[in-house]
């Protein structure tokens, strides 16, 4: 027989430990990125063989059924509960909410997925914190270009990881949008990542006329979009 966590039994609020979860209420699964993230990161590790699924439903459960696992939500996050509920000595307004719409699941998800990671020696905590400090500070400091300003691509041969077309180097094109942060390849694929802002950067979408690509020849109704990393990109 397995050895499982630890759970206690307790007295929970109404719809017993799990409650509902997202999709109940006929609306989208993952309301958020980071949510079809954690799920998909469980899946692909599992998967991977990294651990059983029986293992995974041990740290899950046991983080849906730990009071103490979130701080108590703002008063008016949560529906005021029938006085004989709220004397409860583990009733916790995180976990009423959760209850009510699964709206929070996806939290239970993740904070199981920190645990089994450590244990499993997968991803150690520390590795987490810097990880976590990394994206902060980066998500911090912002993008370097907005939509709607003129960048150039560098005219310089680079060296790697670069997906730099040379027929774009030294050509000018607008920032469409800001694509968000995103590991540097080089860095995570070299294993120099851990911890540092410099392997994270912003991915802009830039889209650049064919004439100025290709001269006058060119149809001037066409133009091309480019994925391009935040080093590749200099402000006109």
């Amino acid at each position: 027989m397995r050895r499982l966590l630890g759970v206690p039994d307790l007295d929970m609020p109404a719809n017993q430990g799990g409650a509902a979860q997202p999709g109940d209420a006929q609306g989208p699964v993952f309301e958020e990125p980071w949510q079809a993230h954690a799920f998909a990161i469980v899946m692909k590790l599992y998967h991977e063989g990294h651990y059983t699924w029986p293992d995974w439903d041990d740290y899950l459960g046991h983080e849906i059924q730990s009071p103490d696992h979130f701080p108590n939500l703002p008063e008016g996050t949560a529906p005021k509960p029938e006085p004989s509920v709220a004397d409860r000595a583990n009733y916790n307004q995180f976990l009423a909410a959760c209850e009510a719409d699964g709206a929070r699941y996806y939290h239970h998800w993740l904070a199981g997925l920190e645990k089994m990671l450590h244990v499993k020696g997968l991803v150690s905590q520390d590795e987490l914190a810097h990880r976590m400090a990394a994206i902060a500070k980066v998500e911090a400091d912002g993008p370097r270009f907005h939509a709607g300003e003129r960048v150039r691509a560098l005219d310089v041969e680079l060296q790697g990881h670069s997906h730099l077309p040379s027929y774009i180097r030294g050509t000018t094109g607008v920032v469409e949008s800001d694509r968000g942060v995103h590991v540097f390849p080089v860095s995570h694929g070299h294993g120099h990542s851990h911890g540092r802002a410099d392997a994270l950067q912003h991915v802009y979408t830039v889209r650049f006329q064919a004439t100025d690509i290709w001269g006058a020849g060119a149809d001037p109704r066409h133009s091309l979009n480019f994925s391009l990393w935040d080093y590749q990109l200099e402000m006109v």
